[in-house]
Formats: structure tokens, C-alpha cells, sequence
């Protein structure tokens, strides 16, 4: 852990942007500050006002400093779902010896990552990756999972690199390398599943589905590595418009009905009165609760068929998968996750397990008497991050090399305010 026994965690979405700061002092992280802010300035993933997500960015900082009452210290973690990522598996060769067998070391593993990275970097000028092992073969012959002891001339790793697009890089790592050095930076739906699945799902097989804004990300997890990657461009985004179109208001008003009445199935839901402003933003309408489910339910039902086709399609490549189907079942994150009884209607649709996501090592983590406010499926990321970053400073760091951190002077809020203007302006 850093010095300072602090990280602060921040994950930029289309539509908000969450952050944390979490004290570690205490031997367990303490989180003590969270903020959730609008995201204005990203439309459709990408950047179309500058001005507009500066000010966002800053209204986070100004919240989590002003619970702490400091100015923010520590490193600082940043994923995002902005621009394109591919999932690629890649193989990397290492010859021990050409006469007798050698002894594979820990050297010889940290060799492999290194030359990696040199093969997808050749100009040294890094992306937003996360690397996951496949596994290991000896000799072209011996698959082994921890080749370290064992007896080999030569070493092939099989890799399977998740990366994000230059797009990416722009809007993460562009945006606060100037403001803490060389910040962590990640991916969010990598994140995410690495805070809610576990360890027996991800190695077992399980389909991580997040519901985002303004797409659908599907990843499925076999021994303990993503195998699959599919992003779909319908998203709760559309459940929005749907609601803005049929009632006739705003995107702002339906996302109110959406937050405070919003339901996945609309059997059984009482047609509790609702009254809502019109496109005018006065003329008061009306409307019922069991009406608004029913335009809930149909967009959301068709998400959940386009991920259901991609299931299907997965137990048939997959011949492990074939018989049985996936046997974590679905995991849902995201803002669609919050909605009510979606385990519902997605249990029906799937016709297998289905659970909502939470912060499955959050008995690592307290946040004194806002549990029910921060261990939700919204800020996974952000908990994500922080397991990711804890992962690589036994594993990818040695491999990489000694990150230099140039600590800047002046505040968090002032820098950060400062880079985007000198960064987008």
C-alpha cells in the first residue's frame, strides 16, 4: 500500500461519475468519502463537451475533499467505459536452453510479461491493458497452470489481453498523468467483474452483463479469464427514451421516474397514480406506476434477449459449457442492476442462475453506516480498481519496472481543474 494509506478511486461513466477515498491505516479499507455526480461533456462514450466534463470532474474532487476535509493525498486510481476495447489472446515464447532442461524461475515469468508488453508497446508508450494468464506450456507438450520449479527448454505463455482504444487513453490517462504522475488507470467493466465475481465463478465459467448507459458490455469468465467480450449499443440509454417518448417529457424527468418508480416486470405492480412535468417543464401529467413498468419491461426485455442469444452462442462454442450451460449463471452490474425486480425478469428470460452484483470482498472494506449506499452495484468500479491495483503490486509491477510517482504541488482539485483545460481546451 502507499505511504499515505490512502488510495482515491474514481470512475468515469456516460452517466455519472463516482469516486471514493479509502483509508487503509487501520489494516481494512475505511472508506471515508464517496461522491456520485452527473457526467456532462460524454455523449454516446464519447467527449463532445470539454467545459462540461471539466466541471463535472470538479464537482467530484470539491465533494470527496470536502468530507475529508483535506485536500485529497495518495495515489489515485481512474477507470472508464469511454471508447472501444478488444479482447485478444496472445502467445509469448521464451527458450531457456538448447541443450539440457533448465528450471523455470520467477525471472523467467516476469521475462515472458516483460516481453510482452515490449511486443504491444514497441515505442514504450503504454494503453490501458489488464493482462490475464491462460496458462502455460512446457516444450510445446506440458499445459500447466505454474510453471515456477519445473523442468523446461523452452516456455510459451498464453495471454489474454483486454485493451482499451487510444480514445481511451486520451480521456484517462492524458487527463490525470500531469495531476498525480504516473496514475493506475484501468478499464471499468474489468473492474467491475474483478469486485463481484468470485474466484470459483470466474474459474468455474460465469457471464458478467453490465447494464451501463449507453451500452451493454458482456463478458464470459472461464479459469479465472475472460474468454468472451461483446458490447451491445442498447442500454438503459433506451429505456430513457422510451419512457421520454411515450409520457412526452424529458430525458431528465424520465430518468426521475425511472429512479423513483421505475420497476423491470410490470405484473403485479399496482397502477399507483404518478404525476410528472411535460416537455415543457410545467404542465403537471399523469401517469401510473404500472405503466411506466410496462415501458420499462419491454426495451429492458429486449436487451436481455440480445445477452440470452449470446448465451446460447457460448454453450455451443464452449463444449465445457454444453450440457450443463454456465454454471455461475448471469451477474448483473451497472444502473440497470439497481432497478427493482430485475433478477426477476431476467431469471425468467435466461432460465438460469442470475444474482444482482455487489462488492463480493466487502468484508475487506467498511463504510461506517453508509453500507447501503456505497457496497451497491454503482460503485463497483471504483471498489474494483482498488482490488486490480492491490493484485498488481504482487504481480504485474515487479514485471514492468519501478513506476516513477512525481507528487505535483498545489492541490488535487486545483491540478485536476488545471489539466483538463490545458489538456481539451
Amino acid at each position: 500500500m502507499p505511504k499515505t494509506h490512502e488510495l482515491v478511486s474514481l470512475d468515469i461513466g456516460s452517466d455519472s461519475i463516482k469516486g471514493i477515498v479509502v483509508d487503509f491505516s487501520e489494516g481494512y479499507g475505511n472508506v471515508i468519502a464517496f461522491s456520485n455526480v452527473k457526467t456532462r461533456g460524454i455523449e454516446n462514450g464519447e467527449i463532445k463537451d470539454v467545459v462540461a466534463l471539466n466541471e463535472s470532474m470538479t464537482q467530484i474532487i470539491q465533494d470527496l475533499e470536502e468530507q475529508v476535509g483535506r485536500e485529497l493525498r495518495g495515489d489515485v486510481l481512474v477507470s472508464s467505459s469511454c471508447g472501444d476495447f478488444t479482447l485478444t489472446e496472445i502467445t509469448e515464447e521464451l527458450l531457456l536452453t538448447e541443450k539440457e532442461d533448465s528450471y523455470v524461475t520467477d525471472e523467467h515469468v516476469a521475462k515472458l510479461t516483460d516481453n510482452l508488453l515490449a511486443d504491444l508497446f514497441p515505442t514504450n508508450e503504454k494503453n490501458s491493458l489488464h493482462l490475464f494468464v491462460k496458462r502455460y506450456i512446457l516444450d510445446d507438450t506440458k499445459i500447466v497452470v505454474n510453471p515456477v520449479g519445473m523442468k523446461a527448454k523452452k516456455i510459451d505463455a498464453i495471454y489474454t489481453v483486454v485493451m482499451g482504444s487510444e480514445r481511451y487513453r486520451n480521456v484517462v490517462e492524458y487527463a490525470t498523468k500531469d495531476i498525480t504522475g504516473e496514475a493506475e488507470y484501468y478499464i471499468s467493466f474489468v473492474s467491475n467483474a474483478e469486485a463481484v465475481l468470485s474466484s470459483v465463478e470466474k474459474d468455474r465459467g460465469v457471464m458478467h452483463v453490465d447494464l451501463g448507459y449507453n451500452t451493454t458490455t458482456i463478458t464470459l469468465y472461464y479459469a479465472n479469464t475472460p474468454l468472451e467480450l461483446q458490447r451491445i449499443d442498447i442500454a438503459m440509454k433506451n429505456v430513457l427514451k422510451d419512457i421520454a417518448v411515450v409520457l412526452k417529457t424529458s430525458v431528465q424527468e424520465a430518468e426521475r421516474l425511472l429512479r423513483t418508480y421505475g420497476v423491470a416486470v410490470y405484473m403485479d405492480v399496482e397502477p399507483t397514480p404518478i404525476e410528472y412535468r411535460g416537455l415543457d417543464g410545467r404542465t403537471i401529467q399523469k401517469t401510473d406506476k404500472e405503466f411506466v413498468s410496462r415501458i420499462i419491461y419491454a426495451r429492458l426485455r429486449e436487451i436481455f434477449m440480445r445477452v440470452k442469444k449470446l448465451y446460447k452462442d457460448y454453450t455451443v462454442k464452449y463444449p465445457e459449457f454444453g450440457s450443463v450451460g454456465i454454471p455461475g449463471g448471469i451477474v448483473l452490474t451497472g444502473g440497470g442492476a439497481m432497478l427493482q425486480r430485475v433478477e426477476t425478469l431476467a431469471s425468467e428470460i435466461f432460465k438460469c442462475p442470475v444474482r444482482i452484483g455487489t462488492i463480493s470482498e466487502s468484508e475487506n472494506f467498511k463504510c461506517e453506516g453508509n453500507e447501503i449506499n456505497v457496497f451497491t452495484p454503482l460503485y463497483a468500479p471504483t471498489f474494483g480498481n482498488i482490488i486490480v491495483y492491490q493484485k498488481e503490486q504482487n504481480m504485474y509491477t515487479p514485471m514492468i519496472g519501478e513506476r516513477s510517482r512525481k507528487k505535483p504541488s498545489g492541490g488535487f482539485f486545483k491540478k485536476l481543474s488545471e489539466t483538463f483545460g490545458k489538456i481539451f481546451g
